[in-house]
């Protein structure tokens, strides 16, 4: 592995509030609202955009929730934050870079009166739905992109490409205003010599590229479709933002949909890096996209293994997003790392029915014999029907809303699933949920 040290600034946000100046000032962001909209652009396909803010504990709601992210910006001259989006063609994953701690950018619409955006992520500040989103914890700035509905009526793409670039644009901006505040800690990430006889490991990052109305990720810029092949990158460049996500209008499984925010402090890789050294070597990171037909994932497959079998790996583990035909993808690479000797360990949710009696996953193989379960996505979550303030489309609320025979005791209260949550499931291990066998 190619020594990389990335030196990561973290200023931590604990409290939010509008001001004449965009800065942090003992431990409270204040934000320039005209300045930051300005920050965004104007795009063809919005109409406007507005700023709001939802705080801890406060009620509010805000849905759908299409991109939630950390705010960053570099310190140094060399390196690159969200490179081919909204930085420089350069490597991500090297020099300083500064991040606002427990706050995130989060992206919403208005205006979808007939909601053709079928992103049912819901985010309340509080009541029950809030202890499980990593998000009703952190200070947020909600972009709400106001939208042109005869657009929407025609295509989504457009609508989605602008609150993408407008999101990245944001969370960079924040980040920029407050780089004159001396940061509250300093991390480096480095992978430094470890003793070849502690085991290597990857950390295989599958990530859905199926269709490009759900937008999927993108790598340095480059929207990663059926053409791209599983590739290898520093874990330093997965986290100051060379891999970035977005929920496009037709993706519909937000529990365990890999936020930017999720990969940005990726727990897997987190506790890789605490690890290595000591008790393992973390050598590196193999992204995998995930196609729609069999021939592209055995490719993938293929290539997968063989990059870990290269690396000299000992162990993987796996982390996926969406379900159905991706736990194809993760069997075959559990198939094909196991038989190169490889001992790999999946996390994954399971989709097993509102009475948890389903199969949780849509294929299995014997090789598959070591399991992180974050939960099951069809559990379903009695909340209010209304909160105080509405942030978005209220139009998408009818996405939510769980069909089912009986209402819950309280009549103030509907049922959801929690698919519809945002990282309720997070197969990348930001969520607070695990599963029982029964």
């Amino acid at each position: 592995m190619v020594v990389v040290k990335l030196d990561l600034h973290k200023l931590y946000v604990k409290g939010l509030m509008w001001g004449e100046k965009t800065t942090v000032k003992d431990g409270v962001l204040y934000v320039n609202r005209e300045e930051a909209i300005d920050a965004c652009g104007t795009f063809d396909a919005v109409e406007s955009f507005s700023l709001h803010i939802a705080r801890p504990g406060e009620k509010v709601r805000i849905l759908p929730v299409k991109a939630a992210i950390e705010p960053r910006c570099k310190l140094s001259q060399h390196g690159s934050i969200f490179p081919g989006i909204v930085g420089k063609m350069e490597q991500a994953g090297t020099g300083a870079t500064l991040a606002l701690k427990g706050c995130a950018v989060l992206v919403t619409e208005s205006g979808d009166k007939e909601a053709r955006c079928r992103t049912g992520a819901l985010v309340d500040m509080n009541g029950p739905a809030a202890e499980y989103t990593p998000f009703s914890k952190t200070f947020n700035i909600v972009l709400n992109a106001h939208v042109k509905p005869e657009l929407l009526s025609k295509e989504t793409l457009s609508t989605d490409e602008a609150c993408r670039l407008a999101s990245f644009r944001l969370a960079v901006y924040l980040a920029q205003r407050c780089a004159d505040v001396n940061a509250d800690e300093v991390v480096s990430y480095e992978l430094g010599e470890a003793d070849e006889s502690l085991p290597g490991v990857v950390y295989v990052m599958q990530l859905l590229s199926q269709n490009p109305e759900i937008i999927d990720f993108h790598l340095y810029g480059q929207l990663a479709g059926a053409t791209l092949i599983p590739t290898l990158a520093h874990p330093n460049e997965v986290i100051d933002g060379a891999v970035t996500t977005f929920l496009g209008a037709h993706c519909t499984v937000c529990s365990d949909k890999q936020y930017m925010y999720e990969i940005q402090n990726s727990p897997v890789i987190e506790e890789f890096y605490r690890l290595h050294g000591k008790k393992l070597r973390f050598l590196g990171v193999i992204i995998h996209n995930e196609v729609m037909t069999m021939d592209g994932k055995r490719r993938s497959s293929l290539f997968t293994s063989k990059l870990a079998k290269m690396l000299g790996a000992d162990g993987a583990i796996l982390v996926t997003e969406g379900h159905g035909n991706p736990d194809e993808d993760i069997m075959l690479n559990v198939k094909a790392l196991e038989d190169y000797g490889i001992k790999t360990v999946i996390i994954s949710d399971e989709l097993g029915g509102r009475e948890g009696k389903s199969p949780g996953l849509a294929d299995w193989v014997p090789e598959c014999d070591a399991m992180v379960s974050v939960g099951n996505t069809h559990q379903l979550l009695a909340i209010p029907k209304t909160q105080e303030s509405f942030i978005g489309n209220e139009a998408s609320l009818e996405i939510v809303r769980s069909t089912i025979d009986h209402d819950p005791d309280n009549p103030d209260y509907f049922y959801t699933e929690l698919i519809h949550i945002p990282c309720s499931c997070a197969q990348a291990g930001i969520s607070r949920l695990s599963a029982d066998w029964i």
